[in-house]
């Protein structure tokens, strides 16, 4: 879906318009030219990638791991 902002009033949310082929969007508050914004901005979601690898590298040689034999109970635990 074409997402438009103004880039004049920056107010609020982008708005979903479908303009006909060639013609640009304009602003119903200020009268400016419309631009169009991305479904997904590159460098958050570059972030988002960057930090949940970072995270699963950590995580999987814990995940990897063989579990730890459970000791026997002894004497003493048992009275």
């Amino acid at each position: 879906m074409p997402r438009f902002r103004c880039r004049e009033c920056c107010c609020g949310p982008a708005v979903v318009l479908h303009p006909p082929k060639g013609a640009l969007p304009v602003c119903s508050s200020c009268g400016a030219v419309m631009e169009r914004q991305p479904l997904v901005k590159p460098v958050p979601f570059l972030v988002l990638l960057a930090v949940g690898s970072a995270l699963i590298t950590m995580s999987l040689p814990g995940l990897l791991r063989p579990p730890a034999t459970p000791k026997p109970p002894t004497s003493e635990t048992l009275a």
